[in-house]
């Protein structure tokens, strides 16, 4: 939680240094910037951490497709949002499960019922070479979904694929993620090697 209130009140920060920087920057951010400035300037701390969540939302729901900030091999399944181990590297035996961490931003969210909110997402697959030759694809391979009863800005996806019957060489892995509250998807790529 201190974590994600200290990146809101930096990307506060830095839309403000932005703004008053250019001198005559005018629109809504730039005046969310101000009244989170002046909330600050008079101690008004819950009232500056509101006005930046609205922000953070403002710039959240700006982009067109869901941005990717980790998409990488770990050695274990995530604990939470940046609680994972890196694999130490990219081979796996066959049959062994893959497992990846990816943190995708700029998602809808849905509504829960009794005050909840809801994440998901469909996930698809794509396996190819790295010369580029698609090898097979798997629609809706998996979901990924969370209720909470606040609008999450941090979202962590644990993924295991097990690739059956392929032969050892390496593999680009293309994961595509498709925002179940929205329009928008995402898409991040993994390079496995897989031996005997």
């Amino acid at each position: 939680m201190f974590a994600s209130t200290v990146t809101r009140i930096a990307l506060c920060g830095a839309i403000l240094a932005t703004s008053l920087a250019g001198g005559a920057v005018a629109g809504p951010v730039a005046d969310k910037a101000t009244e989170i400035e002046t909330l600050m300037a008079a101690g008004d701390t819950p009232g500056a951490l509101e006005a930046a969540d609205s922000l953070m939302a403002t710039v959240w729901d700006s982009g067109a497709d869901i941005g990717i900030r980790e998409a990488l091999l770990v050695a274990e399944p995530a604990a939470g949002v940046g609680i994972y181990n890196p694999r130490p590297n990219e081979t796996y035996k066959i049959g062994e499960p893959i497992l990846i961490y990816a943190e995708p931003y700029g998602y809808g969210f849905g509504s829960g019922g009794d005050g909840l909110y809801t994440i998901g997402f469909i996930v698809d697959l794509k396996v190819m070479t790295e010369a580029g030759e698609v090898l097979g694809e798997i629609p809706s391979v998996t979901n990924l979904d969370l209720t909470s009863r606040r609008k999450m800005h941090e979202f962590n996806a644990n993924l295991t694929y097990t690739l059956d019957g392929i032969t050892p060489g390496r593999y680009i892995l293309e994961t595509t993620l498709r925002d179940k509250n929205s329009e928008k998807l995402g898409k991040f790529e993994n390079t496995v090697e897989i031996i005997e």
